[in-house]
């Protein structure tokens, strides 16, 4: 075990080929820059690899911070992007990547972080890889890829929608906080933070946005965040279900090449009864963002109202996760949780 370096950039990029996510919907990413180069908003990431006789066995991601956790602000420790190569699947090399994180966030964190790892609900592997050391499996996020608009919608009287200006983002910040002070896992939020947020790119430009709308006063009235993830990683589709496969032929939510450009969205709020100013938001990116990636995707809770601002087709290929949570403290089945 060890820690990742650049060097090892080409080796990873090969195991990730070969290791797609063994839930119902196959993906791996496919990175057009170094991972070590990508920004997620964490306060500390750590990349592990394991080597056994020199070759590359497998890889995992530690990411630490501070998150809302049942009321309070608390630390947390993310495990991610789990991938073991196949010939070393019998190894020992995911449990012992596993064992090292938790070390290494209990020395780091200390014992009261929360650690969490967010789990495909159909992966069989990574749930049987949580369960050791998890003392909750609980919560649910969904994700569905919806395309980009191919013709404008209507525009909507009195609501104008705009990049956010430089002397808003403490208005924003204080929304996106306000929004998620009941949910778990959810991080903390002020114009600093998100000023860097925006500024964050291993681009010369930038890749991360916020677009608002507005009333004819200038009231602001819903937000959301834009990330280029598919300018720094693609997402390619290897195994889709029968009927997500046979909608696609009709929807080609998945290019024929099965990779994805997606556009991330997160931070969204909207004002107290005004989910048509929100969906109006929505609406508007997906045509005006159409040249920058194929669909738009907002990891979320289904019982989040923003839920209700997607309004993605049932048709559409949807992927499930779960959270697998070790803490000293029990997380209420109620709440609704974040995707950190």
């Amino acid at each position: 075990m060890r820690q990742a370096t650049p060097e090892d950039h080409a080796r990873l990029a090969a195991l990730a080929g070969a290791s797609p996510d063994g839930g119902a919907v196959g993906f791996r990413p496919e990175h057009h820059v170094p991972p070590g180069e990508i920004t997620r908003g964490h306060e500390r990431s750590e990349h592990f690899v394991a080597e056994i006789d020199g070759a590359l066995a497998g890889t995992a991601r530690l990411d630490l911070g501070t998150c809302r956790f049942e009321g309070d602000d608390t630390r947390y420790a993310l495990l991610s992007s789990l991938q073991v190569d196949p010939a070393y699947r019998e190894s020992g090399a995911a449990a012992l990547l596993t064992d090292t994180r938790l070390a290494r966030a209990t020395e780091l964190s200390g014992e009261d972080a929360v650690t969490l790892a967010y789990v495909q609900a159909a992966s069989a592997e990574s749930l049987a890889n949580a369960h050791p050391w998890a003392t909750q499996v609980l919560g649910r996020l969904v994700v569905t890829p919806v395309p980009v608009r191919q013709r404008a919608p209507r525009s909507k009287p009195g609501l104008t929608v705009r990049p956010a200006a430089p002397g808003e983002l403490a208005e924003i910040a204080a929304a996106v906080d306000a929004w998620s002070a009941g949910h778990d896992f959810a991080r903390r939020w002020d114009a600093a933070r998100l000023r860097d947020w925006l500024a964050a790119s291993p681009l010369p430009d930038p890749v991360n946005h916020y677009r608002v709308v507005s009333d004819e006063s200038g009231r602001l009235l819903a937000g959301l965040g834009i990330h280029e993830r598919g300018r720094l990683t693609s997402l390619v589709i290897d195994r889709l279900p029968l009927f997500m496969r046979a909608a696609n032929t009709v929807l080609h939510t998945v290019p024929r090449d099965g990779r994805m450009r997606n556009l991330i969205i997160d931070k969204m709020w909207f004002a107290p009864g005004r989910l048509d100013a929100a969906r109006s938001l929505w609406e508007t990116v997906r045509w005006e963002w159409r040249a920058a990636g194929g669909s738009l995707l907002l990891n979320h809770d289904p019982r989040d109202p923003v839920h209700r601002v997607i309004a993605a087709r049932p048709w559409l290929p949807t992927t499930t996760s779960t959270v697998a949570l070790r803490s000293r403290r029990p997380m209420h089945p109620e709440t609704i949780v974040e995707q950190l």
